[in-house]
């Protein structure tokens, strides 16, 4: 039995008992047992000019995007992670980021929030404006930046403090709250918001590293929605979790975008086929293709693109 991504209708679903190769819109993501995998390198990347950079497929730029990153290069020391990419993000959307593990994914999205300074070596090259503000201008205030575009990361990291003062303690330093009343409504609210306020309601002072990993990784979610973010970040928020838990998440997101816009790098290409409306493919450092996601999974224009979500590398 093979999984597959596929078309039903107009919405992409997961398909366990799907036999029919032959069909346009089925595309498998299973790697047969003992088949040969070909290296990612022998694929053709075109260069545009001279310095290797290559022109992205797809639809990169929209129109009024709350994200806009232009001619993005990020350096670890000597090596580039992130050559020339140029990327526009919605508001109030999910788009996810898919590609072989250390194609850039990551890498990019931490520039969002300039969480990558934080790492010595680090050198970073281009434009990245939120809601037209350039996040790299000198005078910009990065504790602030962090507050609007919040993180959760692939593994739960709760603080070693109380379920409630893990939530209060973004609004408190931000001094989003002037008294306890407001201060016990934001946690309130946020924890309602992460879909988790009535499994913890009467254990509010016990330690949030205590709860089961699905409910630590809301408690995140609800730590970060605290400070009233534009845009959450997630770095394949769901790669430790368990399948009930994994589905509690992605419903969660899904009501989220009305709010949010929402980031996801994800390896599971159901998930993004689940969960995104635009979809971005990169490939050793590169952003290869993006689009609209349905279109992304039955119809991708790059052939590198295609050869990943059909499962012959990655």
């Amino acid at each position: 039995m093979q999984t597959g991504i596929m078309i039903k209708d107009d919405s992409i679903v997961t398909d366990t008992s799907v036999t029919d190769k032959g069909s346009a819109t089925d595309i498998f993501v299973d790697k047969p047992a003992g088949e040969m995998q070909p290296d990612p390198r022998e694929f053709d990347i075109r260069a545009s000019s001279n310095t290797g950079q290559q022109e992205t497929v797809g639809q990169p730029f929209i129109d009024n995007a709350r994200i806009s990153a232009r001619n993005v290069n990020v350096y670890y020391g000597d090596k580039q992670a992130i050559i020339d990419v140029s990327l526009d993000i919605g508001g109030n959307q999910i788009i996810a980021m898919i590609g072989p593990s250390g194609c850039g994914k990551s890498t990019f999205i931490r520039t969002i929030n300039r969480m990558n300074e934080i790492i010595p070596g680090c050198r970073f090259e281009g434009n990245i404006t939120l809601d037209g503000e350039d996040i790299y201008d000198t005078e910009m205030d990065i504790v602030l930046l962090r507050a609007r575009v919040g993180i959760v990361f692939q593994k739960p990291n709760p603080f070693p403090k109380s379920i409630f003062e893990n939530v209060a303690y973004g609004p408190r330093i931000h001094g989003l709250a002037q008294n306890k009343a407001e201060l016990d409504d934001i946690v309130e609210k946020s924890l309602r918001r992460a879909s988790l306020f009535d499994e913890v309601k009467d254990q509010l002072d016990k330690p949030g590293t205590g709860l089961s990993g699905g409910q630590q990784q809301r408690l995140c979610i609800a730590r970060a929605i605290a400070v009233s973010p534009e845009v959450i970040l997630m770095d394949e928020p769901c790669s430790a979790l368990d399948p009930i838990a994994t589905a509690s998440i992605e419903e969660l997101m899904d009501e989220l975008k009305e709010k949010y816009t929402i980031v996801i790098v994800t390896h599971s290409m159901q998930q993004a086929a689940r969960v995104s409306q635009r979809t971005a493919y990169f490939h050793l450092g590169k952003l290869i293709e993006v689009g609209n996601t349905r279109e992304i999974f039955t119809t991708p224009k790059h052939q590198l693109t295609e050869s990943y979500i059909t499962g012959r590398f990655g």
